[in-house]
């Protein structure tokens, strides 16, 4: 019998500027129980029974149990992917600029600079010949303000606690949050979302020493969930969450609704890219390996 291999492939569409790829096991096909020389795996089960998986269309070889679940675990950035953040963010950030005299900035322009951690977004903002004197006093300002709202301020994003909640009982748990924001900001503020529950670990600059893209944020990670980056996926929104996963070798799913910033993404090596963070499920179960999505029942979303 040959031995079974993995590859994923990426495929550009035509229809978007979207590039996805598929998890898929190569694996010989299952002969029938009745056969007198029977597959070593477990026999498949009949189709369309609860433990029949989907099968892709360019495999149509069997699936059994004994098939590994890719992605294996998954890393999601904070704000931009699970957490609506950027309001809250230019919320504080004026208010420290509006006491030291200093131009307010606009939505937009908070969009483009969040994702490399407050020092960077706050140099950013006062400017790049600017006293550190000045800088440290608007960053000190900036994390009162930001401390104070934060929470009231940043929604969570539509469907984020459906995703979590899949992908958590799928992976058996392995699920984390990476974040350039202070771990306890993001522990306090999945509290407040009602999604810690579903993340096993949360990282933040503090917690190892370390930002995005370093790799040193990541490794940990995948070590504590026993997963090689290759059999990871990273969600993001942002270019620094593609450098990312990049820095390990681990996939990555960019979200993000604007056309212009997906392509960006695409070119920045984004395996694919959802526009909206409730397609990532459906997106899993076509692309994956062993997984199987359903939409929840009016029982099961609480409604």
């Amino acid at each position: 019998m040959g031995r079974s291999r993995s590859r994923w492939v990426a495929t550009a569409t035509a229809r978007s500027s979207s590039r996805t790829f598929r998890w898929w096991t190569v694996a010989p096909a299952c002969r029938p129980t009745s056969s007198p020389t029977p597959c070593r795996r477990t026999p498949c089960p009949p189709a369309g029974s609860r433990r029949s998986p989907p099968l892709s269309r360019r495999n149509r070889r069997c699936a059994t149990a004994a098939d590994p679940l890719r992605p294996a675990a998954l890393l999601f950035d904070l704000d931009g992917t699970l957490a609506d953040s950027f309001a809250g963010i230019r919320h504080a950030l004026n208010a420290a600029l509006r006491e030291s005299g200093l131009p307010e900035f606009d939505l937009a322009w908070v969009r483009t600079h969040v994702g490399r951690g407050a020092p960077a977004l706050v140099r950013d903002a006062v400017g790049a010949g600017a006293e550190d004197a000045l800088v440290r006093a608007v960053g000190g300002r900036f994390g009162e303000h930001y401390r104070a709202s934060y929470l009231d301020l940043t929604p969570a994003l539509p469907g984020a606690g459906e995703v979590l909640a899949y992908t958590a009982a799928r992976t058996g748990g392995r699920v984390a949050v990476v974040s350039n924001k202070y771990e306890e900001l993001s522990r306090a503020w999945l509290r407040h979302a009602g999604l810690a529950e579903h993340v096993a670990v949360v990282v933040g600059p503090d917690t190892y020493g370390v930002r995005k893209p370093d790799p040193g944020v990541v490794l940990p990670v995948l070590q504590a969930f026993g997963v090689r980056a290759a059999d990871a996926l990273v969600v993001g929104d942002m270019d620094v969450d593609v450098q990312t996963a990049r820095a390990v070798g681990a996939p990555m799913v960019g979200v993000q609704a604007d056309p212009a910033a997906a392509r960006a993404l695409l070119a920045a090596g984004a395996n694919a890219v959802v526009t909206a963070l409730g397609d990532l499920p459906a997106w899993l179960e076509r692309n994956g390996s062993g997984w199987r999505y359903h939409a929840p029942t009016a029982r099961e979303d609480g409604r």
